[in-house]
């Protein structure tokens, strides 16, 4: 065994968290609707069983069936700052001047909806 191989299982401490930079994943379709939310349209990930359903009865067997999510007036504005250059720091300090809220509040609040993001593969950090 290597003992100099990185341990893929190893976790950021919070100060190399805060220092990440969020990039949008360039694949994922979303759109900013008239009232400023921000309108995401994803494919819905099936089992072999469903996929089977899926081209059995669906009218257009070549079409993905997706899935859309709409993120509220914060959830936008956080998303409209991902620009691959802002570190996770700087958003959440400019979250919690806009929002007028403490510094924890706010890293709380962006560091959940992040981690959220991450999970369902609209960004990636580095």
């Amino acid at each position: 065994m290597n003992s100099s191989a990185p341990d893929k299982t190893a976790t950021l401490n919070r100060t190399q968290a805060l220092e990440c930079v969020p990039r949008q994943n360039n694949t994922v379709q979303w759109q900013k609707l008239d009232s400023g939310d921000i309108l995401f349209t994803y494919p819905i990930p099936l089992n072999r069983f469903f996929q089977s359903l899926h081209r059995k009865f669906s009218k257009n067997q070549a079409a993905i069936p997706t899935k859309k999510l709409q993120l509220d007036q914060m959830g936008s504005f956080v998303w409209q700052l991902i620009d691959g250059k802002k570190t996770v720091r700087e958003i959440i300090t400019i979250f919690a001047k806009k929002y007028k809220i403490t510094g924890q509040e706010a890293e709380t609040a962006v560091t959940t909806f992040l981690r959220t993001l991450g999970q369902k593969g609209f960004i990636g950090l580095s």
